[in-house]
């Protein structure tokens, strides 16, 4: 918790992540709250919280925001050996890591999930219907589909920051790994439909179809999105453990 603590107090001082934050607040969450509240509806719903979260325009400032917060977090321990400092105390490895991953979970949040909770519970309130019990079960959907959002791209911003020293080169690098999955995903998904699973802002909108209990398209390969959900997230992850368990042993 002093980890993550640190991280997100750090970047709240960041003006860069501020101005990001603030600009992809105003440009992805600002707009659809006064237009889903002004606009007549009888309840919350999940297809419009989903089509909402899986705008193209929040998918990109969320990978933006994702290769800027996780740059430093592993690169400049690497750097400085201060990783060092950290896993020779009580917590070890996976208490720095946990502390890495919540930091940039909570910095991330900010963005993929604290708005569209506000967006959700506008529309909630200024809704004409009288089932609000359906509204808020909407609301929870919501909730999860934002940590998710998080939970799905921080793992490979960690693992790319444990590659290298510098964070410039972990910040293009984590950019440049989801923008070459969309380029070969658009290349090869004429050939084959499952091919545009390998498009992470894909992925992302079929999960939210799950978790807001919507049906999928017959076209999309259930096992297949389930896989690479998997790949995004645990592969990453233990790449990072090893890392720096191999730094810990002076390798």
């Amino acid at each position: 918790l002093v980890v993550a603590e640190s991280i997100l107090r750090h970047k709240l001082k960041a003006k860069w992540f501020l101005a990001l934050l603030i600009i992809g607040t105003f440009l992805v969450h600002v707009m659809p709250l006064f237009i889903y509240s002004l606009m007549p509806h009888r309840e919350l719903e999940a297809s419009v919280m989903r089509d909402y979260m899986g705008n193209g325009l929040y998918f990109i400032f969320e990978v933006i925001l994702v290769a800027l917060v996780c740059s430093d977090l592993i690169s400049e321990d690497m750097r400085s050996n201060s990783f060092i400092l950290y896993v020779s105390r009580a917590m070890g490895v996976k208490g720095y890591l946990l502390g890495k991953w919540t930091g940039a979970m909570v910095a991330v949040g900010l963005f993929t999930l604290l708005p569209p909770l506000v967006v959700a519970m506008a529309i909630t309130a200024t809704q004409s219907g009288s089932d609000y019990l359906g509204s808020l079960a909407v609301i929870g959907q919501t909730l999860l589909a934002g940590v998710w959002s998080a939970a799905l791209l921080v793992p490979a911003g960690l693992a790319v920051s444990s590659l290298t020293k510098k964070k410039t080169y972990a910040s293009v690098g984590t950019f440049m790994f989801f923008f070459g999955m969309m380029l070969v995903s658009g290349i090869f998904s004429e050939l084959s439909q499952d091919w545009s699973l390998l498009n992470p802002s894909e992925v992302l909108y079929q999960s939210h179809t799950v978790l807001y209990g919507l049906e999928l398209n017959e076209s999309v390969n259930r096992a297949l999105l389930a896989v690479m959900g998997f790949l995004l997230t645990v592969p990453p992850m233990a790449l990072v453990y090893y890392r720096i368990m191999r730094k810990e042993a002076g390798k």
